[in-house]
């Protein structure tokens, strides 16, 4: 076929347009292959994205991160966000939606994870997470063998990224709390733990997280990270390592801004209730912040009616009645229907309070501690009026006037050994918060005698305080025979892992 001969500026043309267009199919080709390219890194609007998570301003986070996945689909760190996000409105709502949407957003995330460069810390730290954030939810609906399996997918993980990368500090969060959790398994769920060949290790656990938490100050993206870390090692400190000054030491520092941020306030009150410290816990729930903005926390409004009930303030039943309209999760509604009786009683109307007492078999499930003791209490009869009364205030912290309340019951006139039980070991537990040492360890050994069949928690719990007085005043054989005690009463059903936890914890530290 005749071809036309070009001249020199024709030929020029061409060759010019030629590269160019060239260029121009290199760069889509560039940019195709980019896409595939997974990477995680942290931009500033992230950084408050990250922030507005951990305050609980949930809807305002989710509007950044869809802005900033349509820019950036292949940024791993804002799919970190969007799990983050969800886990939170799941586990603060506890509703079966939000859960479900949790399971869609895990799911993305763990695909998307998988394909970051196995030459990357983030990787298997991301992993991780996830997994560790999807048992929490799944223990909290009951899910046991679910949540088991992920815990040791995210211990796996975490470790072998410490191997590979053993000064990347992020790691020190997974790594320090499942090994404080694992060292106090409970023996029914110990082979659980050996088939899964993971182990725990109470104090390298605390120093991971006590390490990580000095970072909480860092504008990165490590700074949010300490701070959760900070969280979970001041609770640490006072759930399993029973070390109570300064666990709350460490929730002050780690919960300075509880006006500004829902989940310090969270700590801050739940964990001043723990330690008889009400007038604190009111005072934060009460200045919490309440913008459209903050996810609706209904927790929180049954954390301030458990503290009102304390300190006997009728405003309580209000608090406890708007947990209970529009709390739609499962957790904790036994536990509420018990307050509420509760209120009842002090206030001398039995009927409301066996109305609410009835209502507790039929409502809500038995998961938690705090619902398994309300299940328990629902078949039993009302408790003695100034017993309950006691019980209150010193929860509270006014051990004076627990004193006083108890001071109105005459012991030999308790018409059973359960009920005598409870006057020893109540009045043990506020003669003790006054300092008066002796009397209190009597009343501890007779409520211990006096509970030796009973189906609450009274023996097992004196015995606990014993063996840490003893342990104290480093008297091993006496606290080893105490804490050995604790595990003894077989027929109580209230409280138990936790006391089982608390007791093998003491035992660990007898051993010579």
């Amino acid at each position: 076929m005749w071809k036309k001969k070009l001249n020199q500026k024709e030929e020029q043309f061409v060759r010019s347009n030629f590269f160019r267009a060239f260029s121009f199919l290199f760069l889509v080709l560039l940019s195709f292959q980019s896409l595939g390219e997974y990477f995680f890194r942290f931009t500033p609007n992230l950084l408050a994205a990250q922030k507005y998570n951990l305050e609980l301003r949930l809807t305002t986070a989710s509007e950044i991160l869809q802005i900033e996945q349509t820019a950036a689909p292949e940024n791993s760190a804002i799919q970190y966000l969007l799990h983050a996000n969800l886990y939170f409105k799941a586990f603060v709502s506890e509703e079966s939606s939000e859960y479900a949407a949790y399971l869609e957003v895990r799911d993305r995330a763990i695909s998307h994870f998988e394909l970051l460069p196995d030459s990357t810390p983030y990787k298997k730290f991301l992993l991780s997470e996830v997994y560790f954030s999807s048992a929490t939810l799944k223990a909290k609906r009951n899910e046991f063998y679910g949540a088991a399996r992920d815990v040791n997918k995210a211990y796996s993980l975490i470790e072998s990224n410490y191997t590979l990368f053993p000064d990347f500090l992020p790691n020190n969060k997974a790594r320090g709390i499942l090994q404080v959790y694992l060292s106090t398994v409970p023996d029914n769920y110990v082979w659980v733990i050996r088939m899964l060949g993971i182990r725990g290790d109470l104090r390298g656990g605390l120093g991971l997280l006590k390490e990580l938490s000095t970072h909480r100050s860092d504008t990165s993206f490590l700074g949010s990270v300490a701070k959760e870390a900070h969280y979970l090692y001041a609770f640490s400190l006072l759930h399993v390592a029973n070390q109570r000054i300064t666990a709350w030491s460490e929730m002050l520092k780690a919960t300075m801004d509880y006006r500004t941020n829902l989940t310090s306030c969270f700590f801050r009150s739940n964990m001043a209730l723990k330690l008889n410290k009400n007038e604190s816990a009111i005072h934060v729930l009460e200045h919490r912040p309440k913008a459209m903005e903050y996810e609706k926390f209904y927790f929180l409004e049954y954390l301030i009616g458990v503290a009102k009930l304390n300190k006997h303030d009728s405003s309580a039943i209000r608090h406890m009645a708007t947990f209970n309209a529009h709390y739609n999760g499962t957790n904790y509604i036994k536990s509420n229907l018990q307050k509420m009786c509760w209120y009842y009683v002090i206030q001398g109307d039995m009927a409301k309070a066996n109305e609410y007492k009835e209502a507790i078999a039929i409502k809500g499930v038995a998961i938690h501690e705090e619902d398994k003791q309300a299940q328990n209490f629902a078949r039993k009869a009302v408790p003695n009026r100034d017993l309950l009364s006691a019980r209150l205030y010193y929860d509270g912290g006014y051990f004076d006037l627990a004193l006083e309340a108890i001071s109105n019951i005459e012991p030999k006139n308790l018409a059973t050994l359960d009920l005598k039980a409870e006057y020893c070991y109540r009045k043990g537990r506020i003669l003790e918060k006054q300092g008066k040492t002796d009397p209190s360890l009597k009343l501890y050994e007779a409520c211990t005698l006096f509970a030796i069949n009973c189906e609450e928690y009274y023996g097992a719990y004196a015995s606990l305080f014993l063996g840490d007085h003893y342990l104290k005043v480093n008297d091993f054989a006496s606290a080893k025979k105490f804490y050995e005690r604790a595990l003894a009463f077989h027929k109580n059903k209230e409280y138990a892992e936790s006391i089982e936890m608390r007791a093998k914890a003491g035992l660990k530290k007898c051993a010579p």
